[in-house]
């Protein structure tokens, strides 16, 4: 173990230890441990891994804190590697001197407006664990080429970028797990301009990842209109924030030229809410979103367009009553083929924000199948069918509340649609009766009143 104190850094919060912390990297073991103290830093310390070979960087288990006070990331990790992750892709020096890299149980602060924790470019198994990064600008920022990257059980919190950043990078074996990913102005985690596959981002807590001056957030945001993301999940976390100009909690941005850009993707077992729309999805493919608890999606719950083989499974778009304020949690789908949306329940119970006509809005849309879903409380019209081909809604249950005067039917099907069934269902009669299907449009059978 070398202790960077051996190579003269003092760990005072006063006295510049770049220098120092260099030398540690240059002529140490590779086990380099800072212990407690707050040591000081004026620039980035690069870490060539092949020039310096394997490595490991600790903080006495979180007790020492590094003060970034230039631009740029505290540390800058680099390798050679510019293949992929087969193992026959991959030279004996690679394995010798460049693999793993940890970095734990550290705290880096910045205290420059463009100061960085971490950048990584051409590493394998990059792994980062117990790690405090606070008023940098990025967190852990991911450029170029890495694969098989560990992130878990950190706290990144209060930046002014990004948290997690995946930038124009072509990363293959990405695990975030165990993280509270928190109050990052410019994002959670957000993928750009990059080449992704394998993403698990599981059981972390990602909130609050917003600014009211910007023209977006997001606290998940996947920008694939330059670039794929395929292969992933989002499963076990809390994400939440508050609403925001264009916010939403998780958004996937594909391109509409290029409609398999984003896609293969599993959202699960998560509680997604406090935005203007809790699920932005633009331009994917093979998206399943199921058993999550959906909540204030201020202006939308579900927002769907140019999406190709869309899954919709049994989630709740709900809250609970205790809760003041407006919520209008409207979920629509527009210009998509090949969905089934099968399970949801929605019951509205606060007011809306925005005076919209129906509780879901399927818009453009071929091949959709609606099946068991129930909407309670249902605002002015449940399922609104505008220009859609073949669409079957059955076994469900849609109704408005007794005393809403403004509610007027369960399905409304309007004359550019064709090929509709509305089957098996239990309708509320609105001021407009049950349902309206144009007859030349569709056919009708044994819904019940209610």
């Amino acid at each position: 173990m070398t202790s960077v104190r051996d190579f003269g850094a003092r760990g005072d919060g006063k006295s510049d230890d770049a220098q120092a912390i260099q030398h540690a990297v240059q002529k140490g073991d590779g086990n380099l441990h800072f212990p407690r103290g707050d040591y000081l830093i004026s620039r980035t310390i690069p870490v060539p891994l092949q020039m310096h070979g394997r490595l490991s960087i600790d903080g006495a288990l979180g007790t020492a804190r590094i003060v970034m006070t230039g631009a740029g990331p505290a540390f800058n990790l680099i390798g050679t590697h510019r293949r992929t992750a087969d193992p026959t892709h991959f030279t004996d020096d690679e394995w010798r001197r460049e693999r793993m890299p940890i970095i734990q149980g550290l705290e880096i602060v910045g205290q420059h407006a463009q100061a960085d924790g971490i950048r990584v470019e051409g590493v394998m198994q990059p792994t980062f664990h117990q790690l405090l990064i606070r008023k940098c600008r990025h967190g852990i920022h991911l450029a170029n080429r890495a694969r098989n990257v560990l992130i878990s059980d950190c706290h990144i919190y209060d930046n002014s970028g990004i948290g997690v950043f995946l930038d124009a990078a072509n990363l293959h074996q990405i695990n975030i797990h165990g993280n509270h990913i928190s109050y990052c102005k410019q994002g959670g985690i957000k993928v750009v301009a990059s080449e992704i596959r394998n993403i698990q981002i599981c059981s972390n807590d990602i909130e609050y990842n917003f600014d009211l001056k910007a023209e977006a957030s997001a606290d998940v945001c996947f920008d694939c209109r330059n670039g794929t993301l395929r292969e992933g999940t989002l499963v076990g976390n809390t994400v939440q924030a508050r609403e925001s100009p264009d916010g939403a909690n998780v958004r996937l941005l594909g391109a509409k030229d290029h409609p398999n850009a984003v896609g293969l993707f599993t959202i699960s077992g998560n509680l997604l809410g406090s935005q203007a729309k809790v699920l932005d999805l633009h331009a994917c493919r093979a998206v399943v979103i199921t058993g999550n608890s959906i909540y204030s999606g201020y202006r939308h719950s579900i927002w769907v367009e140019k999406a190709e083989h869309l899954v919709i499974g049994a989630n709740s778009i709900d809250h609970n009553p205790e809760y003041r304020g407006n919520s209008t949690d409207q979920l629509v789908i527009r210009n998509c083929r090949n969905v089934s949306m099968t399970g949801v329940l929605m019951q509205h119970i606060r007011p809306a924000y925005d005076p919209v006509t129906s509780s879901m809005e399927i818009r453009g849309c071929q091949n959709v199948n609606l099946a068991g879903i129930q909407i309670l409380g249902a605002r002015g019209r449940g399922i609104a069918l505008e220009n859609c081909q073949v669409v079957r809604i059955a076994d469900s249950t849609i109704r408005g509340t007794t005393d809403d005067k403004a509610y007027r039917a369960a399905i409304t099907v309007d004359g550019q649609c064709t090929n509709v069934m509305v089957v098996n269902n239990f309708l509320g009669r609105g001021s407009d009766g049950e349902f309206q299907l144009p007859a030349a449009r569709g056919t009708a059978a044994g819904n019940v009143t209610v």
